[in-house]
């Protein structure tokens, strides 16, 4: 972790948006993979209707001092539409800037995301992620489990799934 930060998980600010956008980008450009065609990124733009306003969740760590914020992970979830009903979310837009990939935040954000989920109903936690990322080691590490593999285009996607 950055030397005297004190990370904070927190829930997204309407301000956040570009620093989220930001982080993203640069954290899909470092696995080799051009954000611009990662289908369905608007989502980005919206977070507050896309993921709040809809039943989910949004969340971020944080590693601003003095009310200046710095955020530098990322993550949500959304109800999943045909996944096995209301018990079910979505994650999407995990992402940790790279310059902190491997100090924890990822997990931070993951196992807060969980939390809020079950105790909002959720039982089952689903989500995708390109073969070329490198992230399926991080979700198998985390207690999910493969269920299957699809083409996308030049993609290659790996499904997971965890109860929760």
């Amino acid at each position: 972790m950055t030397e005297g930060a004190d990370p904070r998980v927190r829930r997204y600010r309407p301000g956040d948006g570009p620093a989220v956008r930001a982080v993203h980008e640069r954290a899909l450009r470092e696995a080799g993979t051009d954000p611009d065609d990662v289908p369905g990124n608007d989502d980005l733009r919206r977070i507050e209707r896309a993921y709040l306003d809809s039943g989910g969740e949004f969340l971020v760590v944080d590693l601003g001092t003095s009310g200046a914020s710095e955020v530098v992970a990322t993550g949500g979830y959304k109800p999943a539409e045909g996944e096995g009903g209301t018990e079910t979310v979505e994650l999407f837009r995990m992402a940790v800037a790279p310059e902190h990939q491997g100090e924890g935040y990822g997990g931070r954000v993951l196992s807060a995301l969980e939390r809020r989920a079950k105790e909002s109903g959720f039982e089952r936690a689903v989500l995708s992620t390109a073969a070329r990322q490198g992230s399926a080691g991080f979700y198998a590490a985390h207690g999910y489990r493969e269920t299957g593999r699809e083409r996308y285009g030049a993609y290659e996607l790996v499904r997971f799934e965890k109860r929760l």
